[in-house]
């Protein structure tokens, strides 16, 4: 069972009502956090959470853009304050562990007395691969399309007879891979920069219904939004009913089972 809690839902430019997108995986019962790119004010989300200093297991970065790696100085130096002492996987795409190594480095966060070890582990963006096993949970990452290196991730799950998994698109166009991948999802977490019209190197609600009707996912989550455009019209326009179809908001919280 998952727990998925949305810390921000924007795009790259934030709004009073969103931040920029990241969220937090929990894998109950046992607690065990994973965090999902690292935005703004992050440890005070993670102890809103119920998350302690040594029960973040990960930190997955989707791509080196600022608005998903700016809160991670910060991070760290806050797991540190709070007294972590096991150390944290850091886990990107090739490409960003220079972005991250240099957040680390302008702050002199490795070289602080007592500091925790950071481990970054830079993934190979070619076809789905494991990163991490953790009791009944497997965390996957795969290619996203967004110009730069880019990886989306699964956190799949065996629950008795059958496999509970999370897909989450990460930055992207509309991405053929996730045609197979996330085929049956029980949960599709998916970027919308854009309602009518995909916004740079991203996707529109066209590009998602168009993937919801192939891959016929139990339940659509929409992330990475811009303010003003209009979603809601087109939930309407296709006949698309919460919750099977949410338009995530700050500090949302879902189950996923």
């Amino acid at each position: 069972m998952f727990r998925i809690t949305f810390f921000g839902t924007g795009n790259g430019l934030s709004y009073p009502n969103r931040e920029n997108t990241f969220f937090l995986v929990q894998h109950l019962p046992k607690n065990s956090a994973y965090l999902v790119d690292c935005g703004g004010s992050p440890w005070a989300k993670l102890v809103r959470a119920g998350v302690g200093p040594e029960d973040l297991k990960a930190l997955l970065i989707t791509h080196g853009h600022a608005d998903h790696t700016y809160g991670l100085p910060a991070l760290i130096q806050s797991l540190w304050l709070a007294g972590r002492k096991s150390p944290l996987p850091i886990y990107c795409p090739s490409g960003a562990e220079k972005t991250i190594q240099g957040l680390l480095d302008l702050f002199h966060l490795p070289s602080k007395p007592n500091m925790f070890e950071i481990i970054i582990q830079d993934q190979p963006l070619e076809r789905e691969t494991e990163v991490l096993t953790d009791g009944g949970l497997r965390i996957t990452t795969f290619p996203a399309l967004h110009g730069i290196p880019t990886m989306g991730m699964i956190f799949y799950e065996k629950i008795r007879d059958r496999t509970v998994n999370v897909v989450y698109s990460a930055d992207t166009v509309y991405n053929p891979m996730l045609e197979t991948l996330a085929h049956k999802a029980t949960c599709l977490i998916h970027e919308c920069n854009g309602a009518e019209q995909a916004l740079g190197q991203h996707s529109s609600m066209h590009d998602v219904v168009r993937l919801m009707k192939k891959t016929e996912p139990e339940q659509v989550v929409l992330v990475h939004l811009t303010e003003g455009e209009n979603y809601s019209t087109l939930m309407e326009k296709y006949d698309l009913k919460q919750p099977k179809f949410l338009i995530a908001e700050d500090g949302m919280s879902l189950r996923i089972s």
